[in-house]
């Protein structure tokens, strides 16, 4: 693909991105997409030959990034307790930087489109869900955080923590996202420590 291509594909998955966010999936048409980049709707079928062909590239494009953020942190050589800070922070900057397409999922949780696209969205979230627990078991295991405590209850009040964000987080508000992330994995590490000290 040429470097025009390209930039043309990411400005329309971004301008559909924000649509389906504030319309919805099956609310947005291609034309919608079309307006909203000042072209003419057929001119989007020699990029994407349909609506979901969009949703779909945006799914594989950005979602992915949360998965792929988890597992750069997961492999490097830090503490375990030093990577749950790393990917909390790293899970509120993906989702401030593309809250539009989450909130899609959250919203949605793509019930509209195909059944094979849905399913590559729970396999990332799976995926996702994994790596946090074998973080979160990893850090158990050398002693640093509770033994006793559920490491799949753990990582889902972590994420649902986090994606909490979603609805409340303002980017001009009084705190960042790293500011947050922080606060965030204080309350964490501080409540499921294996020394409270």
């Amino acid at each position: 693909m040429t470097t025009k291509r390209v930039d043309k594909r990411s400005r329309i998955l971004d301008v559909a991105a924000g649509l389906f966010s504030e319309r919805g999936y099956a609310a947005t048409r291609m034309q919608d997409i079309a307006d909203g980049l000042g072209m003419k709707a057929g001119s989007l079928y020699y990029y994407f030959e349909s609506k979901e062909a969009v949703l779909a590239a945006t799914v594989g494009g950005r979602v992915g990034l949360a998965v792929s953020m988890l597992e750069s942190i997961t492999e490097d050589d830090g503490s375990s307790v030093d990577q749950i800070r790393a990917a909390v922070a790293g899970h509120l900057d993906v989702f401030d930087r593309h809250a539009d397409l989450y909130r899609i999922f959250q919203s949605e949780r793509l019930d509209a489109i195909s059944e094979e696209l849905a399913d590559r969205v729970d396999e990332l979230g799976r995926r996702y869900e994994y790596l946090w627990v074998e973080l979160i078991e990893r850090a158990q295991s050398e002693g640093l955080l509770r033994s006793d405590a559920d490491s799949w209850l753990l990582m889902k009040a972590i994420v649902g923590m986090c994606n909490s964000t979603l609805f409340w987080f303002e980017p001009s508000g009084r705190h960042s996202s790293s500011e947050v992330a922080e606060v965030f994995a204080d309350m964490i590490l501080t409540g499921i420590a294996a020394d409270p000290r």
